[in-house]
């Protein structure tokens, strides 16, 4: 393990550096410091390490919107969709809206923050066209390199199927995911995988989840990013693949049972390969991550 101060990461050609971080939300909490501080706030301490590298992913748990109907739910993530411009100034580049929470307030808000991601300059993953069956594969090219990224949410988003015109959250069916991550790796150099799964606090990955991940890389994927539990789980290499079950929060508000734990993940990505480079811990004190 490696701390901040090593020197930045340099992708040579048809290598592509990766930094992937959990679960991002500026709802809540985050929303009361971002109104004392300003929007830099959360990503203070770690804009530079982020930086460092060719890409940057990351999960976000909240619809960027004003409009919308809550669902029946206990909790409802929702912000302002001036936010996704800090997660462009923070340097990422590829954001999963494929979990529990971007639905809350329903198809329309995920809309505005499908559009509130893109027109902030980054690649939204993990929403479909509304009675697609597109998995909404999407690419990024750098130094000769493809990478694919697909993502998926294990969890029932609580909302009625998407009206046509609106996007949908991609869900986990273990029948056509094969052909989904097969199909997306023919496509593409390296494949990335999202996925949204496991339990809420809980540090041993599931069942499941391990089937999941085992499935993806049978099928093609070269790396599987794990986030929901908000802690941190173990990271796995299957068939010389890695799989990162949970990779915690990030920006969030609870420091509850490890939740004040987190880390940022670093790869680099070559054809049909994945190596983790880099493995920054990361403590989240007053809602933002601190190397």
């Amino acid at each position: 393990m490696t701390g901040v101060g090593v020197a930045p990461a340099r992708s040579s050609p048809r290598s592509v550096t990766l930094a992937a971080v959990g679960d991002v939300f500026f709802a809540r909490g985050v929303a009361q410091q971002i109104d004392l501080h300003g929007l830099d706030y959360p990503f203070e301490f770690t804009a530079d390490i982020l930086g460092r590298y060719d890409l940057a992913f990351c999960n976000l748990e909240c619809a960027l919107s004003n409009r919308g109907t809550p669902l029946r739910k206990r909790y409802l993530f929702r912000a302002d969709p001036a936010d996704a411009q800090a997660l462009s100034a923070a340097g990422f580049d590829v954001i999963s809206l494929a979990n529990n929470h971007t639905l809350d307030f329903g198809p329309l808000a995920l809309m505005d923050t499908v559009d509130a991601v893109e027109d902030s300059g980054m690649v939204t993953v993990g929403t479909r066209p509304a009675g697609s069956d597109d998995p909404g594969v999407r690419f990024h090219e750098k130094n000769g390199l493809k990478v694919g990224f697909l993502a998926f949410s294990d969890f029932d988003s609580g909302a009625d199927e998407s009206p046509d015109g609106y996007p949908a959250i991609m869900q986990v069916d273990p029948e056509l995911l094969p052909a989904q991550v097969a199909d997306a790796k023919r496509n593409c150099d390296v494949l990335v995988v999202s996925m949204h799964w496991g339990v809420d606090y809980m540090p041993l990955w599931t069942g499941r989840q391990r089937a999941i991940a085992h499935m993806c890389i049978d099928n093609g994927a070269d790396l599987v990013l794990g986030h929901h539990p908000h802690v941190l789980q173990d990271v796995e290499v299957y068939k010389e693949k890695p799989i990162i079950y949970s990779m915690g929060a990030f920006v969030w508000d609870s420091s509850s049972r490890g939740a004040d734990r987190s880390a940022i993940f670093a790869f680099e990505l070559q054809p049909s390969s994945a190596v983790l480079i880099d493995t920054i811990p990361i403590t989240i004190a007053n809602c933002r991550p601190i190397p």
